[in-house]
């Protein structure tokens, strides 16, 4: 009986959580169809690649993978203090204090080295800091968990997919043979990129995101599914402030400054996807390690042409 009741509350919160997510990702759809000249056509295409095919393989190529969750004696005060410093983050840091450091620092390498520095505060050491307030040790957090062959198919195989995906429907390759480099440049650019785009923001989101606040949702919930939908919509909505506030709304071919509204909707409907499948990832191994390294392949090539001109 016990055995029959567990499985059925674990299919509810499950239910649960994947109900929130598509009522979320719903009305961010509509809140975006009815901005001037908008098309829900490139949000349901990453949501198809990101959030569903991407995660399928990861499951997939997961499938001999055994992973074990982090020991939580206070499942709910961690979650709660997980969820109270991703506010603070979310608005303090993120929407303003990355707008006060470029405005302080002229563009270039010192002001790339400040918000590297002021990630690495706010999204790993203050976390480590608070999780060791519950008894967590920073080695333990900090753990890369490589355990090669248990990862080395997913990391190959998701790694080709996420290459690809930004090859063929990203804007990186045209960026990049605008600026034209040569063969000596892309030779030392290429894995230096690569570090860099681990660092400053595979490691900072994915510890931020994964370790410090999905392991701690799913501890509380009690539902792995539940806590990977609920982190994912976190991580978009998390870059709202950013797009409202610091004009990065640009990027993404929005000519006006847009509303908070548009802000929230596209943070769910374009940057949440990516968090489904990293949280599947990390669901699936618990290996820091996989989803940093993943994370900055991710990244770069959208970002080498950027970090040519930064640092060549």
């Amino acid at each position: 009986m016990s055995t029959s009741w567990s499985s059925t509350r674990a299919g509810t919160r499950r239910a649960i959580g994947l109900g929130a997510y598509a009522l979320a990702y719903a009305i961010a759809l509509v809140v975006l169809a009815r901005e001037p000249g908008a098309s829900v056509v490139e949000p349901l295409f990453v949501l198809g690649v990101l959030g569903i095919a991407f995660p399928l393989l990861a499951l997939l190529l997961t499938r001999a993978t055994t992973a074990t969750p982090d020991p939580i004696a206070q499942p709910r005060a961690e979650a709660g203090a997980a969820l109270a410093w991703l506010a603070i983050f979310a608005i303090g840091v993120l929407g303003w204090g990355f707008s006060a450091l470029r405005a302080a620092i002229a563009q270039g390498t010192a002001q790339e080295l400040a918000i590297l520095a002021a990630k690495l505060l706010a999204m790993v050491a203050i976390p480590v800091l608070i999780l060791g307030s519950f008894g967590h040790h920073p080695r333990e957090l900090l753990a890369p968990n490589l355990r090669w062959r248990a990862i080395t198919l997913p990391l190959a195989g998701m790694g080709l997919a996420l290459f690809g995906f930004q090859a063929v429907f990203g804007r990186g390759l045209t960026t990049l043979g605008e600026l034209g480099p040569g063969v000596v440049t892309l030779a030392w650019a290429i894995p230096a990129c690569l570090a860099w785009m681990a660092l400053e923001a595979g490691l900072t989101e994915e510890f931020l995101f994964r370790r410090f606040l999905q392991e701690r949702l799913s501890a509380w919930s009690g539902s792995g599914v539940l806590a990977v939908c609920v982190a994912s919509l976190l991580f978009g909505l998390a870059h709202a402030p950013g797009l409202y506030l610091r004009g990065a709304h640009a990027m993404e071919g929005v000519a006006a400054q847009p509303s908070i509204a548009w802000a929230v909707a596209y943070s769910i409907a374009v940057i949440s996807p990516a968090g489904l499948l990293f949280g599947t990832l990390w669901a699936r191994t618990r290996s820091l390690g996989l989803v940093v390294l993943l994370h900055g392949l991710t990244d770069l090539l959208p970002n080498l042409a950027g970090f040519i001109r930064t640092w060549g």
